[in-house]
């Protein structure tokens, strides 16, 4: 990892959150401003494009 990738790692906050692909059901780690946007993920296993649900 260079200098700068382990700065914007730091700065950016890329602090993750583990989900699991409604799919196949594989659980992975994906970037916690996505899951919080209610952005699309993309399952590593499966390559499913999915957008967990909002929890009240």
């Amino acid at each position: 990892m260079s200098l700068i990738d382990y700065a914007m790692k730091l700065i950016g906050g890329s602090s993750t959150s583990s989900v699991i692909c409604p799919v196949c059901g594989l659980r992975s780690s994906q970037i916690l401003s996505r899951v919080r946007r209610q952005q699309t993920m993309l399952c590593p296993g499966c390559k499913a494009l999915f957008v967990l649900p909002h929890s009240s």
